[in-house]
């Protein structure tokens, strides 16, 4: 018989610490305890933590974090020379309106993969203003930039600078709303998964 009372007092155990049993089950419980000294040892143990076994891996976490880093570095590569390729290609400063579609492409597909507004805004921005203030500043050693001979670098620069935040701003507005057509993709996907 007490075999029996003691397997139901260690299942009764771990509900007396929730504070889970019925008020009649309860006072019997205590009742038992108060009774027997190995019940409130199994009372006791049962009320500390588990010890957490090391665990032992063969894993380098820093040569793998450096690898995923490498990763990722390669892709923000080809991300900028994407987005400088088509700067040069599909531009304004080319009388070219496909880079209305290509830096909508370009934003949903940065935004998809690093879901970051910086990250996309860097990406196609950068390039365009880097490509557009480098043209400005070729036509003026090349004379062919529409001021007079005696305009110098200095008095080209703020202009080009100030034509090139234009125009790549004008780019990126186009990144931005592929970016929200991406931001919008992962939305729709969260709710399908979660419902």
């Amino acid at each position: 018989m007490h075999s029996r009372i003691k397997y139901i007092v260690e299942d009764l155990l771990p509900l007396y610490q929730e504070d889970l049993l019925h008020a009649e089950t309860k006072e019997w419980l205590e009742e038992q305890l108060e009774n027997s000294e190995e019940y409130r040892l199994l009372l006791q143990r049962l009320s500390q933590p588990l010890p957490q076994p090391e665990i032992e891996t063969s894993i380098d976490y820093h040569r793998m974090m450096g690898k995923i880093g490498r990763k990722l570095s390669l892709y923000q590569i080809v991300f900028v020379a994407l987005s400088f390729f088509l700067a040069i290609q599909t531009s304004l400063l080319n009388d070219s309106f496909g880079f209305i579609l290509w830096y909508t492409v370009l934003g949903l597909i940065v935004y998809s993969f690093y879901r970051n507004w910086v990250m996309l805004l860097m990406i196609s921005f950068i390039p365009v203003m880097l490509w557009s203030v480098g043209l400005s500043l070729s036509d003026l050693t090349a004379g062919t930039s529409g001021m007079g001979a005696e305009t110098d670098w200095k008095a080209t620069l703020l202009p080009s600078l100030f034509g090139g935040i234009i125009m790549a701003g004008l780019h990126g507005i186009f990144a931005v709303i592929g970016g929200c057509m991406g931001w919008l993709i992962a939305k729709l996907r969260e709710r399908g998964k979660n419902e």
